[in-house]
């Protein structure tokens, strides 16, 4: 957690730059308009769609012949938000180390879970962009979907297609750190392919589609609690949420910060004031990203005390 300290740094900077671009006066006026009553709704609809994820995640756990108590594996799943804001969510791999210090699982069969949350959570923000780009006919987020599938599709092969796999492994046996560790990629590759199948597709990317429509649709409301005239479409919080987090999971931004809030903003200033736009942007990355960070930090908190009191943490 400590490497990513930084980087609520980086987002002050680029929300302040965000701020004067769009006139932080008129910003500040939006934002104070706001009713604060529907605060807890917003908050309310991102543990929505956490809950959604989990339940992705514990499915992926039975999968791989991973079974947690249920109180325990929300613990894990949650104190994972803590480094949302890691490139890629990488960071998120420290469920898998929590699963080894608590259980002596492998980080080699849990990893597969980490990597397969983010490969489908892309296949459903590309259901959702497409799903938003019909229902609004505006093509301005055509790039960010095209470069989302593109990533997508390439993952999906190295992890699914054995020869590309093999290839991607001799070049990883070069580095001695990947070098002592051919069998756990061996066995990385095996659990990989099996959270592909098209029977763990099917419930895998519908319960992404939930999770994620649902976190777009505090757009619309942030929109509403501005009073925002006529209100922002479905179609378009849908379009705009889904591209702004594929293109920041392309980048490998931490978090996505910038190219995330930038893209969003960009479309919603077809359907809002650019002061509007940008309040609307920012309130909601503070009800998902950074809500996630703080809830994922104080859970991990606890979940560290517990493992201290019982004494199962290894030194």
């Amino acid at each position: 957690m400590k490497k990513t300290a930084w980087v609520p740094a980086l987002a002050v900077v680029i929300y302040t730059a965000m701020l004067l671009f769009s006139d932080a006066g008129s910003v500040g006026e939006a934002v104070s308009s706001m009713k604060t009553a529907m605060v807890p709704l917003f908050l309310g609809l991102s543990l929505v769609s956490y809950f959604f994820r989990f339940l992705k995640w514990w499915y992926f756990l039975e999968r791989v012949g991973v079974r947690v108590p249920v109180r325990e594996s929300l613990g894990i799943f949650l104190a994972g938000f803590s480094m949302t804001v890691s490139p890629g969510k990488l960071g998120e791999l420290l469920k898998c180390y929590m699963l080894k210090r608590r259980r002596g699982i492998p980080v080699s069969r849990t990893s597969p879970v980490v990597v397969m949350e983010r490969v489908t959570d892309l296949l459903s923000m590309m259901i959702i962009a497409l799903a938003g780009l019909v229902m609004t006919g505006h093509r301005s987020a055509f790039a960010a979907v095209v470069a989302g599938g593109g990533m997508t599709a390439i993952i999906i092969v190295f992890l699914a297609w054995e020869p590309a796999f093999r290839l991607l492994e001799r070049i990883l046996l070069k580095i001695r750190f990947f070098r002592s560790r051919r069998d756990g990629l061996e066995n990385f590759r095996v659990h990989c392919s099996g959270l592909l199948d098209i029977s763990s597709l099917a419930v895998s990317v519908p319960l992404g589609v939930l999770a994620w429509g649902t976190e777009a649709m505090i757009l619309c409301l942030v929109s509403v609690s501005l009073g925002v005239e006529p209100g922002l479409p479905v179609g378009a919080a849908l379009l705009a949420h889904s591209s702004g987090t594929i293109a920041g999971a392309v980048s490998m931004i931490p978090g996505g910060l910038g190219l995330t809030e930038v893209t969003i903003g960009a479309i919603l200033g077809s359907y809002m004031s650019g002061p509007d736009a940008t309040a609307v942007t920012l309130l909601m990355r503070f009800a998902t990203l950074w809500f996630a960070v703080a809830l994922g930090a104080v859970v991990f908190a606890f979940v560290r005390k517990g493992e201290v009191r019982d004494g199962s943490v290894v030194k």
